[in-house]
Formats: structure tokens, C-alpha cells, sequence
């Protein structure tokens, strides 16, 4: 009888602790730095995928950046980038689909200027996104001041 309730009483507590775990994994918010890691990782792989003309690999990390950008507008609604992602979408997709490196380029090039507004917007203004510049999952970031901020 002993081990009968101790069996119970182990097995009760397993249940409960599965469930507090699910529950915990269903309120889980990730932190919008760490979403915005993700789309600066995405950001490259996309800019290097379409200079290597590997275009199914670009509309592939194309798709993946934009849904980390609508994930990031689900959890943080206050914090919309003027760019939408359904624009870069459009854009973006096109040139890809068109295998068109002078439109991916345009279309690339207004979207870091879209992130750019939106880090501003927020009062992040230092942190400046380009076109990455060598092979480096984060070259596509000046680290620098902005030229403006280095006068003052």
C-alpha cells in the first residue's frame, strides 16, 4: 500500500510539473533583441544568397525574415516598422523571382533604409543596418558611430 502511494504521489507530481512546463512554454515571450538577431542573421543570409544567384536559397530566407518580422509585430505591436513585411515581401520577392540582381539590390537597399527609420523611431538610432560588406553573419552592421554622431 505504501508504494502504491508513493508511486501515486510521483506520478501526480511528473503530471504537474509536464504541465507547468507547457504552460510556461505557451506564455513565452521572446525578447525583441533576440527576434531582431534572428532577422539580422535572415538579412544576410538573404543579401549573400542572392549574390551567389542561388535564388530558391533567397526566397527561402526571404520568406524566414519576414515571418521573424511579423512574429516581432505579433509579440511588440507597438514597435511597427514603417516598412511592412508584407512590402518587403513584395519587393523583394519579385526581384528574386525575376532573378534580377539590380532590382534585389533596390528592393534590399529600401529595406535597411525601412529598418534604419524603424531603429530611429525607436531610439536605437546606433544601431544602423547595410548590406553586409564581407562574408560575416554580422558585417551587415556598422558598429561605428553614424558619420553624423561622430561630429558632435
Amino acid at each position: 500500500m505504501a508504494t502504491l502511494l508513493i508511486a501515486l504521489f510521483f506520478a501526480h507530481a511528473i503530471s504537474a510539473a509536464e504541465e507547468n512546463s507547457e504552460r510556461r512554454a505557451a506564455s513565452y515571450v521572446p525578447r525583441l533583441a533576440d527576434l531582431m538577431v534572428v532577422i539580422q542573421i535572415r538579412h544576410a543570409k538573404l543579401f549573400y544568397a542572392a549574390k551567389a544567384r542561388n535564388w530558391p536559397a533567397a526566397d527561402y530566407e526571404l520568406e524566414q525574415l519576414v515571418a521573424s518580422l511579423v512574429e516581432a509585430g505579433r509579440y511588440y505591436p507597438n514597435t511597427a516598422p514603417p516598412i511592412t513585411p508584407e512590402k518587403i515581401r513584395s519587393a523583394l520577392s519579385e526581384a528574386i523571382k525575376t532573378k534580377n540582381e539590380v532590382k534585389f539590390d533596390q528592393a534590399f537597399d529600401e529595406m535597411n533604409a525601412g529598418c534604419n527609420r524603424c531603429h530611429v523611431a525607436a531610439d536605437r538610432a546606433f544601431i544602423v543596418i547595410r548590406r553586409p560588406s564581407y562574408p560575416s553573419a554580422f558585417s551587415n552592421q556598422q558598429y561605428g558611430p553614424r558619420p553624423i554622431d561622430r561630429q558632435k
